[in-house]
């Protein structure tokens, strides 16, 4: 079911025709049957009207004949006057031999290629008056009669389809704005839906929207105050450890001991890499955040995280280089989310680019005026049937000797993007690892 309205329309219009067709169906049957019952009593006023003409022309002469008068009349109307078993007086189209069937009533009987329906008057003894009508002609007749009661009907069915249109839209009033309501509520906004005059057939709806957004409520503001926790009691911890960890570097000799400890400082780095990834993640959601977008330097804010991320691409002794556009489009934004998506792009393609390897930044202008960020890597690159993946969160790409990580840093990307409504594509670079592009819209389609 794509559309109530549209459903309830339908139906309901499928089922006035219904309606209409068997009333006009079971209307044009009886009315059929009361203009066969008129044109049948016209049959005997005309009978009436023959006997009594022909009572008058026999009292007029005392010695009457009986001759055929063949006279002219309508081609749809006949009849006979019939005097001991001969006709005596006929119309033009009348047969000259007494009609098959002259018992006195109605029958239907064949003669001249038509079938007539024929009313026999016994006016004494031995005289009768025969009337005759073409049944096909009273058929025309009664049905064109008819359908000109029934014709008005079909004609005003589109307005009834107008008129069922409107009523429906206006019952459902109340459901689209309920519709309205709801689409128009923030991420964050769990108060009470309250409609002015909610009919009582949305009130159990409104109700259970309710109760649902009270319990959503409930959870958003346990996980606003899991993370506020965690922030303080994951992080504190860890940068003691690894204070301790230094202190205890200083006072080993041994080169066992300190090899160990390489270990213990590694574990304990990548851990507060986790803890820092998942607070970034949970901070960066789009429901959490409450943000301020200002126009930003798209160029300053990655020159800033290729400097803060040196000593990174040093140590693997990675060449990365960065090259800025010139006259790149205005966008706005949060800088210190666009600086935290520049940095985790970086992270992964120094995580994923070999020892010695290549890394290339730059912004550019696309053909349509949007602002871009490029980052192009020189590692194993991402197979395609894995790009849609790469930002879900905990996903990872399955590959031999993949280093360290959660899968998390590319769902933080994701997040900010979609937090800035900019998009991602993922394709190969030109030394045949990944290659990310994000677009940005510029101020004006902001």
């Amino acid at each position: 079911m794509k559309s109530i309205r549209r459903t309830l329309i339908v139906t309901l219009l499928a089922a006035f025709t219904l309606v209409m067709f068997i009333a006009s169906l079971n209307g044009y049957l009886t009315s059929m049957n009361k203009a066969e019952g008129l044109l049948d009593d016209h049959l005997k006023q005309l009978a009436v009207a023959l006997a009594q003409s022909h009572s008058v022309s026999s009292a007029v002469s005392e010695d009457y004949v009986l001759e055929f008068d063949d006279l002219q009349g309508p081609s749809e109307i006949a009849y006979q006057i019939i005097d001991s078993g001969r006709v005596i007086r006929r119309t033009s189209n009348a047969p000259r031999e007494v009609w098959a069937r002259s018992e006195p009533g109605f029958s239907y009987q064949n003669f001249g290629d038509f079938r007539w329906r024929v009313y026999v008057l016994e006016i004494s003894e031995h005289i009768r008056a025969v009337v005759a009508e073409r049944a096909d002609v009273r058929f025309v007749v009664a049905e064109t009669v008819v359908l000109q009661s029934i014709y008005p009907l079909l004609v005003w069915l589109p307005v009834l389809a107008l008129l069922t249109w409107f009523i429906v839209t206006w019952g459902l009033r109340p459901l689209a704005h309920l519709s309205l309501w709801i689409g128009l509520k923030k991420d964050n906004d769990f108060t009470p839906i309250a409609l002015e005059q909610t009919p009582k057939e949305l009130k159990q709806i409104i109700e259970s929207l309710n109760g649902l957004l009270g319990r959503l409520g409930g959870a958003f503001q346990r996980e606003k105050q899991f993370g506020a926790v965690a922030a303080h009691e994951l992080r504190t911890p860890i940068s003691v450890a690894k204070v301790h960890i230094h202190n205890l570097r200083l006072s080993l000799q041994e080169e066992a001991d300190l090899k160990a400890l390489d270990y213990v400082e590694e574990s304990v780095g990548r851990l507060q890499r986790v803890v820092q990834q998942m607070l970034d993640l949970s901070r960066t959601q789009p429901e959490v955040i409450q943000t301020r977008f200002d126009p930003v330097d798209l160029n300053a804010i990655v020159q800033k995280a290729c400097i803060d991320l040196w000593s990174k691409f040093d140590q693997k002794s990675q060449n990365i280089e960065f090259h800025a556009a010139e006259a790149l489009p205005k966008i706005t934004g949060d800088g210190d989310l666009l600086g935290l998506l520049i940095e985790n792009l970086l992270q992964n393609a120094n995580r994923y680019t070999p020892r010695g390897g290549k890394i290339c930044v730059e912004t550019v202008c696309s053909s349509s005026g949007d602002a871009q960020v490029v980052v192009n890597d020189s590692g194993p690159g991402i197979a395609e049937d894995q790009r849609e993946m790469v930002f879900n969160r905990f996903y990872r790409v399955h590959q031999d000797g993949q280093p360290d990580g959660v899968g998390l840093g590319l769902a933080i990307v994701g997040q900010i993007a979609r937090l800035h409504r900019a998009h991602i594509d993922i394709g190969q670079s030109r030394a045949g690892g990944a290659r990310f592009t994000v677009t940005f819209p510029s101020v004006g389609q902001n």
